[in-house]
C-alpha cells in the first residue's frame, strides 16, 4: 500500500509542479521543471528496478515493477496536458485532448499489465511469455519515443515559444519520452534473474 500511495504522490506533485510552471507563461522555466519532473520519476523506477533485482526478486516482480513506473509516467504526461489546457493555458491548442487520451491509455495499458505481472509474482511463478510480451513493448516504446524525440526537433517544436498554444503540451511530450525510453533502457540494459 505504501508503494501505491508513494506513486501516487509522485504523480500528484510531478503534475502539481509542471501545471504550475505553465501559469507563469514562461516557457524555459516549464522546460526545466517538466525535466526535473521526468528526471525524479525516471530515479525513482531505476532505484526500484535495483532494489527489486537485489533482493532477488522475480522476473515477474522486476518487469512489473518496470511496467508500473512506465504508467506513472504516462499518468503524469495525460494529467499535467489536461490540467496545463483546461485550467491554465488560454490559448487554444485543439489537439490537446488527442494527446491526454493517449497518455491515459498508454498509463492504464501499463498498469494493467503491471497488475497480471504482479498476479504472477504473487502466485511464485514466472510467465515467460508474457514477460517476453513485456520485454518487447519496451523495445517498441524506446523506438516510438525516439522517432517522437527527433519529430519534436525535426517539426521545430521544441523548445517551442508562448506564442504557440501547443508550448507546453510540447515540452510536456519532450521530457515524457525522455523518462520513457530511460526507464525502458534500464529495464533492457540489466534483465532480470529470478
Amino acid at each position: 500500500m505504501s508503494s501505491l500511495m508513494g506513486s501516487l504522490l509522485a504523480v500528484a506533485a510531478a503534475v502539481c509542479a509542471t501545471v504550475l510552471a505553465a501559469a507563469a507563461h514562461q516557457p524555459p522555466l516549464h522546460m526545466a521543471v517538466a525535466g526535473v519532473a521526468g528526471l525524479a520519476l525516471t530515479f525513482m523506477a531505476i532505484r526500484d528496478r535495483q532494489r527489486l533485482m537485489f533482493a532477488g526478486a522475480t522476473t515477474s516482480a522486476v518487469a512489473s515493477s518496470t511496467a508500473r513506473h512506465l504508467g506513472i509516467v504516462w499518468a503524469w504526461a495525460a494529467l499535467a496536458v489536461a490540467a496545463s489546457y483546461l485550467l491554465i493555458i488560454e490559448a487554444r491548442w485543439p489537439e490537446w485532448w488527442q494527446f491526454f487520451i493517449g497518455f491515459g491509455f498508454a498509463a492504464i495499458a501499463s498498469f494493467v499489465f503491471a497488475s497480471m505481472l504482479d498476479r504472477d509474482a504473487a502466485a511464485g511463478r514466472g510467465d515467460d511469455t508474457l514477460v517476453k510480451f513485456g520485454r518487447l513493448l519496451v523495445q517498441v516504446q524506446i523506438v516510438g519515443m525516439a522517432a517522437g524525440i527527433i519529430s519534436l526537433f525535426v517539426d521545430g517544436k521544441f523548445p517551442r515559444a508562448v506564442n504557440h498554444a501547443d508550448w507546453a503540451g510540447c515540452s510536456i511530450f519532450f521530457f515524457g519520452a525522455l523518462a520513457i525510453a530511460a526507464i525502458s533502457l534500464d529495464a533492457l540494459r540489466s534483465p532480470a534473474r529470478v
